[in-house]
C-alpha cells in the first residue's frame, strides 16, 4: 500500500486568543457536558486552560486515506461550535485558506459499574454475560486487553461447562486490577487505569515472574 506523508503543525498564540474568547461556548466548559473529558487525549480547550504558560501545542494532519483530499487534525479535537472551529483552523500557520470538511464534536462517556461484577467478570444475576474494558470504567489498551483475557476466558468456560478462574491480587496486577474494579468500584468513567494502580505484592511478582510461563495452570502474570 503506498505510504501518504503526514504534516505536523502549531496552535499558537492567536489561535489561543481565539478559544480564550468563545470558552464558554464549548460544551466542556459551558455546562453542556457535566462529565471528564478523556484523560490522554484532552480537547484544546483543556490544553488551553490546564497550560496557560504554554506558547504552542503540537498538530498532526493525517491523511484520512488514498483516495481523499481530507485530513484528520490529530490534537485539535474540541466541543466549540462550528464557525469557531473554522476560524481557529485558519489560524494556525499553513492552514490560512482551509475549507472545514466536517466540524469537531464531544462525547460523554457512561458506563455500567463493576461493582456489579463477580471476580470472574461475570454479571451478578445473569449467567453466560462477562463485562470487560471501558463498559467496565476503566481506559486504556492495557486495561481492556487485561480484562479481555479473564473475560474471555471465564466465558469459554461457560460454554464448555469448565471452571472459571480468578487471579488474586498477589498473583498478579490484573488481579489487582479487577479487584479494585469489582470491590471498589470508580468515581466516574474512564477513571481507572492499569498502569496507576498501587500494587501491592508488587516485589513478589517482579521476583516471581521468570516461573510464569511454567506454572501449570497457565496463570497470567
Amino acid at each position: 500500500m503506498p505510504q501518504l506523508p503526514c504534516y505536523l503543525a502549531w496552535a499558537g498564540p492567536e489561535l489561543k486568543r481565539i478559544i480564550q474568547d468563545h470558552l464558554m461556548q464549548s460544551a466542556l466548559y459551558g455546562g453542556a457536558i457535566s462529565g471528564k473529558g478523556p484523560r490522554y487525549c484532552p480537547s484544546i480547550e483543556d490544553k488551553i486552560v490546564k497550560f496557560p504558560d504554554a506558547e504552542r501545542h503540537q498538530i498532526f494532519l493525517e491523511p484520512e486515506g488514498l483516495e481523499t483530499s481530507e485530513l484528520y487534525v490529530n490534537g485539535l479535537s474540541t466541543s466549540l461550535p462550528p464557525q469557531v472551529q473554522e476560524e481557529f483552523l485558519r489560524a494556525v500557520p499553513g492552514l490560512e485558506q482551509v475549507r472545514m470538511t466536517r466540524p469537531g464534536y464531544a462525547i460523554e462517556y457512561d458506563y455500567f459499574p463493576p461493582t456489579q461484577l463477580e471476580p470472574t467478570l461475570e454479571v451478578r444475576g445473569i449467567e453466560g454475560l462477562y463485562f470487560a474494558g471501558q463498559i467496565n470504567g476503566t481506559t486504556g489498551y492495557e486495561e481492556a486487553a487485561a480484562q479481555g483475557i479473564v473475560a474471555g476466558i471465564n466465558a469459554a468456560g461457560t460454554a464448555l461447562d469448565q471452571e472459571s478462574i480468578v487471579l488474586r491480587r498477589d498473583q498478579a496486577m490484573i488481579g489487582v486490577l479487577i479487584d479494585d474494579l469489582v470491590s471498589r468500584g470508580l468515581m466516574s468513567p474512564t477513571g481507572c487505569s492499569l498502569l496507576e494502580r498501587s500494587f501491592d505484592y508488587s516485589y513478589a511478582r517482579i521476583t516471581l515472574s521468570g516461573d510464569c510461563s511454567s506454572r501449570p495452570d497457565g496463570s497470567v502474570c
